[in-house]
């Protein structure tokens, strides 16, 4: 029961989060000219599969360098075991989650893309639609290949990063509420 509830929970996350990025990202990409949308777009990419890498690496890093950082006070190092400590977690909300709203929202933008190509050349819009999608899933799936072999061999280096960024967003924010 309890696997049922998180991913109900799971599932009702992915819904709000794809609506929303997928509306800002929308409503936005048709304001932008052709080369600033396909920055958009390969950005969108670039963070599913870098999403994944972090997913994959959460879920292979060992413990034990995590603690040895710890317990020598490194900053961000507890962030790190946590990450590891709960890598199937972290291997859902990164691959599942994220980097599967990046690829729908990629497949959205990509066609509010081909309308715009469609709008400035007279090409056949089967054979844009074709070229698209290709472009997308090439991109997408050979970049997860490739960052997956680098989750898999630099697991704790890349968990530690994200530990690291993660640290600063956190002392940031405290650094911040101080201030004001």
């Amino acid at each position: 029961m309890q696997n049922f509830k998180s991913s109900l929970f799971i599932a009702l996350l992915t819904f709000w989060l794809a609506v929303v990025v997928s509306f800002l990202s929308q409503t936005r990409i048709t304001d932008l000219d052709l080369l600033p949308a396909f920055f958009v777009l390969l950005l969108i990419i670039i963070t599913g599969i870098l999403s994944d890498m972090v997913g994959v690496a959460a879920t292979v890093a060992r413990e034990e360098p995590f603690n040895a950082m710890a317990s020598k006070k490194i900053s961000g190092a507890k962030i790190g075991l946590w990450l590891v400590r709960r890598g199937d977690k972290v291997a859902s909300l990164m691959c599942d989650i994220i980097g599967d709203i990046c690829g729908t929202v990629s497949g959205a933008i990509g066609a509010i893309i081909v309308l715009q190509i469609l709008e400035e050349v007279i090409w056949p819009e089967t054979i844009v639609n074709l070229l698209m999608i290709g472009f997308i899933a090439s991109l997408t799936v050979g970049g997860k290949a490739f960052c997956k072999y680098y989750g898999i061999k630099k697991a704790e280096e890349i968990t530690f990063n994200v530990s690291r960024f993660l640290n600063f967003i956190k002392v940031s924010r405290i650094f911040i509420k101080e201030v004001k």
